[in-house]
């Protein structure tokens, strides 16, 4: 791949969606490339999360250790992606099916990108900060008729 691709396949990923393409290039030319074997963890579950992995090339299968296989990502995929801004663990883990190639973004470049380029940084963490929005609105709604469902399981 080169880095106009890279550019086009990190646009069409929603959190970089409203970036200026100046800055996905940051990310794109520095980005590390990487490559994993079939059978080999891209990320892997409760591993500490220090960067994400766009898949360029090949095909993962997604699984996690309670529910086993939980689907697939293929080019385009974005593994890990709140490793960029957060120390969190990984969820998931993603064993390459295939051979993977994929660009590797660490916490390090995306927070670099985003304190010298605030206007990257706004952009990315408004889609973060809707989609956290989106997912407490679904947990009220689970909790509303879990709520409903204990109240007339009671009459």
């Amino acid at each position: 791949m080169n880095i106009r691709a890279d550019i086009e396949t990190l646009r069409r990923i929603p959190i970089f969606s409203d970036c200026d393409p100046v800055h996905l290039q940051l990310i794109a030319f520095s980005a590390e490339r990487v490559s994993f074997e079939a059978g080999q963890a891209i990320i892997r579950e409760g591993a500490e999360a220090a960067a994400a992995c766009l898949v360029l090339g090949g095909e993962a299968v997604l699984s996690t250790i309670g529910e086993g296989r939980i689907g697939s990502a293929g080019p385009g995929a974005m593994l890990g992606e709140i490793a960029m801004i957060g120390e969190r663990p990984y969820a998931v883990t993603a064993t390459a099916v295939e051979p993977v190639t994929a660009a590797r973004i660490s916490r390090e470049l995306f927070m670099r990108v985003a304190r010298e380029f605030p206007d990257f940084g706004a952009a990315v963490f408004r889609v973060l900060a809707a989609r956290l929005d989106q997912s407490m609105r679904e947990i009220g709604a689970a909790r509303l008729g879990f709520d409903a469902a204990r109240s007339f399981k009671d009459i």
